[in-house]
C-alpha cells in the first residue's frame, strides 16, 4: 500500500502557518551527534503526534521504508498547550542523508496511518571518509590484529597506521573493501523494509605484532582525514600467561535519547495506546514476560560496566546473538556506536546465533520450525560485519589461541551432528591441540549445553537442542578433556558442576577437574528468559550457580589456573566467581578418561519439566491466561500503572530491565492469578494448568531469592517451593488443546527414567493406568504426584 502523503494547511490559517519541523545543524559532523527538532505552528496539538527520523532523505513510501525511530512530542511539556515542541534524538552515522518529518494523528505506523505534516530539508554526511564503527578482530595467526571501520565511499587510500609509541607510526597496512546489498540478503526486512546501505567495510591487517605490547593506531584517509587515536594490547606468547578478558554472549543494543523503535516487530502493527490504558499496560506486562525485544536497553548498561571495568583485560569474545538487528541495517549502526568504545582497544572474537543465521531454505538446522530469527540476514551480515578466521564462507567454525588457552568456536545453527563436516572439524582440533603449550581448552558456541532450560520440545527449542549436543560432543569433550564450554541463547547465567552424561565427576587427585564446566553467559543484555527455568531442576547437584541479573563474565588464565567471575552489570558485584586449577606440568590423561567412558553407569533424574517443556505450554495458552486474570482485575492494573516500567522510554535509558524492577509485575500477577484459580467453580482449565505446572513454582522461586541469585545444593541453600499454601485446588489434566505437545510415552514404570552412558533424557513414564503423571496440590501447599487418568 502507498501511503499518502499530505502536507496540511491547518483549517482557517494561511500557508505561512502552516506547521514546520526545524533542526539545529544542517549536517552530520561526527558519528553521533544530538539533534534538537523542533515543532512549530502546529494547531490542535495532539497526543498522538510524532517527530520521526527517516533514512534515507525523500522516503515516500513509509510502509516499504519505515522510519527508523519517533518521539511523542507531548515528551515536551510545553507542546500540548503550546502547539510547538522540541525533542532531542541522538544520531548516528548510518551512511546516507536523513531527515525528519511531523507526523500527526499517528494511529498505526506500519500501515501508514498517520499524515506527514512537515519534513525537513535533508541532512547529508558532512565528510564521506569519515571513519566509525572501529573494531578489533584476531586472525588464528599469531602476530596478527585487524581492523575494521565504516565510511560512506570507497576511497584509494585507506589505512591503518600503527606503532608502539603514540604518534609515531612505524607500520601501516592498506584497506580492502567489502559490503553487501539488498540482493545478497535471503529475504525478509533484511532484503526490503529492514535495508539501508551498510556503508564501506574497510579492513586491514596489522602484523608482525610482538607479543604483550602495547601498539597505538589510526585509521583513515590522508586525502580527508583520520580517525582518534587508539591503542591496544597484544597477548602474551602462546602458552603463557596471564591473561585477562571478557565473555558475553545475548546481548542486544539501545538507544540513549529514548527514543521508540519498531524494527524487529515491523511490519506488525505498533499502534498508539494512550499510557495508563488497559493496551498499554497489557503491551507493557507482555515486553517484561515475553521479552518480545521492543527494549535491549540492559545491553547499554552492560556495555558501559564492561568499559569502565579497569580489569576488563584485552580480549572479548561473544558467543552469538550479537546486535538483534534481525534484518534492520540502522540497528548494526546503533550497536557499534555502543561498542566501539571498548572493540577500538580490545579485539573482538564472536560467534553466531540465531538472530545472525536462522532462515527458511538456507541451510539452517531448523528447517521444520521454518525459523526466520535472522530476519533474513543468514549469515551474510555477520560475516562481512565481523569477519573471523573461518574456512570459507558460511563455514562458521574456527579456533583460535589466546595466551594458555585454545579456543574452538563453532555454530550451533548449522549440522554439527557426528559426520558432519563442522563435527569433523572440531574433533581434528580436539585431537591435534598441544595440551603442553595450551593446558586450558575452552570451547564456544550460542545455543546452551546444559542448563536449567524447560522450553521445549520441538526441534528448535533448548531441550531437544541440549540433547543433540550431548549426544554428538558428550564423549569427545570429555575424552579430550575440554575444561569449559561457553554459550547463551537463554537470557540467564548459570554454571554446572564438572559433568559427563549430566553427572557430576570428581577431581583428579591432582586437584585438576576432569570433565568440562558447562557455563552460560547468555545474560548480556537480551530481555531475560523469565518462563523457561525449571525450580526442581536447579536443587540438582549438576547446576552449581544460577543468577537472572543482566552481566558479563571475567577471565582470569594463568597456566595453573582458569578464573571466572560473573559479574552484575547494575553494581559490579559477583554473581558467580569459581576457579578451575592445575598443577605445573599437568599433562592430560586419556587412560584415565577412557576408563571412566567404559564403565559409566548414568544416575540422573529428569523431571517433569524437562522431559514434557513447560514453557512451550506456557506459549501456548499465555494469551487465554492472560485475558482471565486481565478482565476486570482493578488491583493488578492499578499495580501496573504506578509501578515503575521495565523499559518505558519516557524514562530514558535508565529504565531498563532488572530482577528487581520486575519484582512488582510478579508480585502483582501472582495476586491476580491466585484470584482467579482460588475460584475453581470459574477457572478455565488451561489457566489453573499453566498455574499450577509453570507459573506458580516460578512465583514462588522469586519471592524467595528477591536478589535474582539463585543456589542450588552445591552451593548449601536448596530450593524449597511451595505453592498456594491452604489452597486446595482441584487436580487437573493436561488440557486438550495441550496434548499434541506430549512426546510418545516409551515407560509404563511409575519410577522416573534415569540417564545411562548411551542414553538421552527419556521421555516422561505413564502411571499404571496409561495416564500421565501431573502435579496436584495438596492443603498444605505443597506440590505432590498424582495420576491422571
Amino acid at each position: 500500500m502507498m501511503l499518502l502523503v499530505v502536507f496540511l494547511a491547518v483549517g482557517g490559517l494561511s500557508a505561512s502557518a502552516a506547521p514546520t519541523l526545524q533542526t539545529n545543524i544542517t549536517s552530520l559532523t561526527s558519528n553521533s551527534q544530538a539533534v534538537i527538532v523542533s515543532a512549530i505552528n502546529v494547531t490542535s496539538p495532539a497526543a498522538n503526534d510524532a517527530i520521526a527520523l527517516v533514512i534515507p532523505a525523500n522516503t515516500l513510501n513509509y510502509t516499504a521504508t519505515p522510519p527508523q525511530k519517533f518521539k511523542w512530542i507531548q515528551t515536551d511539556p510545553n507542546y500540548l498547550s503550546s502547539g510547538t515542541g522540541s525533542v532531542t534524538f541522538q544520531i548516528y552515522n548510518s551512511h546516507s542523508d536523513f531527515t525528519f518529518i511531523l507526523a500527526r494523528n499517528v494511529q498505526e505506523w506500519s500501515t501508514g496511518n498517520f499524515t506527514v505534516a512537515a519534513e525537513t530539508p535533508a541532512i547529508p554526511i558532512a565528510n564521506p571518509q569519515l571513519p566509525g564503527q572501529i573494531h578489533l578482530l584476531l586472525t588464528n595467526i599469531t602476530g596478527q590484529v585487524a581492523v575494521q571501520w565504516t565510511t560512506l565511499q570507497q576511497a584509494a587510500g585507506a589505512v591503518v597506521q600503527y606503532g608502539t609509541n603514540s604518534g609515531q607510526y612505524t607500520g601501516s597496512a592498506n584497506a580492502t573493501f567489502d559490503t553487501y546489498t539488498a540482493s545478497q540478503m535471503c529475504g525478509g526486512e533484511a532484503a526490503t523494509t529492514g535495508y539501508l546501505f551498510p556503508g564501506v567495510f574497510n579492513n586491514a591487517l596489522m602484523t608482525n605484532l610482538s607479543a604483550s605490547t602495547q601498539y597505538f593506531y589510526r585509521v583513515g584517509n590522508p586525502a580527508s582525514n583520520f580517525s582518534t587515536e587508539y591503542n591496544f594490547t597484544t597477548a602474551p606468547v602462546d602458552g603463557q600467561g596471564p591473561v585477562q578478558f571478557l565473555a558475553i554472549a545475548d546481548l542486544g543494543y539501545c538507544e540513549t535519547d529514548s527514543s521508540l523503535e519498531w524494527e524487529s516487530d515491523y511490519p506488525n502493527p505498533i499502534t498508539y495506546t494512550p499510557p495508563g490504558t488497559l493496551a498499554a499496560l497489557k503491551v507493557e506486562f507482555d515486553n517484561a514476560w515475553e521479552g518480545n525485544w521492543l527494549s535491549f536497553c540492559a545491553a547499554r548498561e552492560v556495555a558501559n560496566a564492561m568499559i569502565a571495568d579497569p580489569n576488563k583485560g584485552t580480549l572479548l569474545v561473544h558467543n552469538g546473538d550479537i546486535s538483534y538487528a534481525q534484518g534492520f541495517t540502522y540497528g548494526w549502526d546503533v550497536y557499534w556506536d555502543m561498542m566501539q568504545p571498548l572493540l577500538s582497544h580490545i579485539p573482538y572474537m564472536a560467534v553466531q546465533g540465531n538472530h545472525e543465521r536462522d532462515w527458511p531454505g538456507t541451510g539452517d538446522r531448523y528447517l521444520q520450525e521454518n525459523a526466520k530469527d535472522s530476519g533474513g540476514e543468514c549469515g551474510v551480515v555477520f560475516e562481512k560485519r565481523i569477519p573471523m578466521p573461518i574456512p570459507h564462507p558460511g563455514q562458521q567454525w574456527y579456533t583460535f589461541t589466546y595466551g594458555p588457552i585454545f579456543f574452538i568456536q563453532f555454530s550451533t545453527e548449522i549440522d554439527f551432528g557426528e559426520g558432519s563436516a563442522q563435527h569433523d572439524f572440531i574433533y581434528k582440533a580436539l585431537s591435534s591441540v598441544n595440551r603442553t603449550t595450551f593446558p586450558w581448552l575452552v570451547v564456544g558456541f550460542h545455543r546452551p549445553y546444559l542448563e536449567p532450560s524447560v522450553y521445549g520440545p520441538n526441534n528448535k527449542a533448548d531441550i531437544q537442542n541440549q540433547q543433540d549436543l550431548q549426544a554428538a560432543f558428550d564423549d569427545i569433550f570429555f575424552q579430550y578433556q575440554v575444561d569449559m564450554t561457553w554459550f547463551g541463547h537463554t537470557h540467564w547465567y548459570s554454571r554446572s558442576c564438572p559433568v559427563y552424561k549430566k553427572q557430576c565427576q570428581p577431581p583428579a587427585s591432582d586437584g585438576s577437574q576432569t570433565a568440562p564446566v558447562h557455563v552460560n553467559i547468555g545474560n548480556a543484555g537480551a530481555s531475560f528468559s523469565w518462563d523457561v527455568v525449571d525450580p526442581a531442576v536447579l536443587t540438582q547437584d549438576i547446576y552449581s550457580a544460577f543468577a537472572i541479573q543482566h552481566g558479563y563474565l571475567r577471565v582470569n588464565a594463568s597456566r595453573t589456573s582458569l578464573h571466572i567471575q560473573a559479574v552484575n552489570s547494575l553494581d559490579g558485584t559477583l554473581l558467580d566467581d569459581y576457579t578451575l586449577t592445575k598443577p605445573a606440568g599437568w599433562a592430560a590423561n586419556s587412560t584415565r578418561q577412557t576408563a571412566t567412558m567404559t564403565n559409566f553407569v548414568g544416575n540422573f533424574t529428569s523431571t517433569w519439566y524437562e522431559t514434557y517443556g513447560g514453557d512451550q505450554y506456557g506459549n501456548t495458552i499465555l494469551d487465554a491466561a492472560e485475558a482471565q486474570i486481565f478482565a476486570n482485575n482493578a488491583s493488578i492494573l492499578a499495580t501496573l500503572a504506578n509501578m515503575t516500567a521495565l523499559a518505558n522510554p519516557v524514562t530514558g535509558p535508565t529504565a531498563f530491565e532488572s530482577f528487581q524492577n520486575a519484582s512488582p509485575i510478579w508480585q502483582a500477577l501472582n495476586t491476580a492469578f491466585l484470584t482467579v484459580v482460588s475460584n475453581t467453580t470459574s477457572v478455565s482449565s488451561t489457566t489453573l494448568y499453566f498455574y499450577q505446572k509453570i507459573y506458580g513454582p516460578l512465583f514462588e522461586m522469586f519471592q524467595q531469592f528477591p536478589n535474582g541469585v539463585f543456589k542450588g545444593p552445591m552451593a548449601g541453600t536448596p530450593l524449597t517451593i511451595t505453592i498456594l499454601a491452604g489452597v486446595q485446588l482441584p487436580q487437573q489434566q493436561i488440557p486438550a488443546n495441550l496434548v499434541s505437545y506430549n512426546p510418545p510415552v516409551t515407560s509404563s514404570s511409575s519410577t522416573p527414567s534415569t540417564s545411562t552412558s548411551n542414553s538421552s533424557l527419556a521421555t516422561a513414564p505413564a502411571d499404571s493406568a496409561g495416564g500421565t503423571a501431573v502435579a496436584n496440590l495438596t492443603s498444605s501447599g505443597v506440590a505432590t504426584t498424582a495420576t491422571s487418568g
